[in-house]
């Protein structure tokens, strides 16, 4: 079994961008309570940080920043194949890193 995770970016103008991956393996509920405690205001993330992948909207305009939406109700079992060359175990950590020591916020430039 592996894991779909889905998340959504959303600028500053509401327009929605949803993404959806598919990683190797399974999350126990620790895992998943850790990644959620992990998150900033209980609901951000930055997918990059995590070793996932991104996609906005092509241009960048002064309501784009660096912010996904995920919650823990977004990760589900699968039998379909992994999408992206990374494990769950490598995501929680990742995500546990990010949380310890401060996501990384970025500016995008106009």
């Amino acid at each position: 079994m592996n894991t779909q995770i889905d998340y959504l970016y959303r600028d500053a103008s509401n327009y929605k961008k949803h993404q959806s991956v598919v990683v190797e393996g399974t999350f126990t509920d620790e895992q998943l309570k850790a990644i959620n405690d992990s998150l900033s205001e209980g609901l951000y993330f930055i997918p990059r940080q995590v070793g996932l992948p991104e996609e906005r909207f092509d241009d960048v305009t002064e309501d784009d920043h660096c912010w996904f939406e995920i919650s823990i109700e977004n990760f589900k079992q699968t039998s379909e194949n992994p999408t992206e060359l990374i494990t769950t175990k490598e995501v929680y950590e990742n995500f546990v890193r990010a949380g310890k020591e401060g996501w990384n916020e970025v500016k995008y430039a106009i």
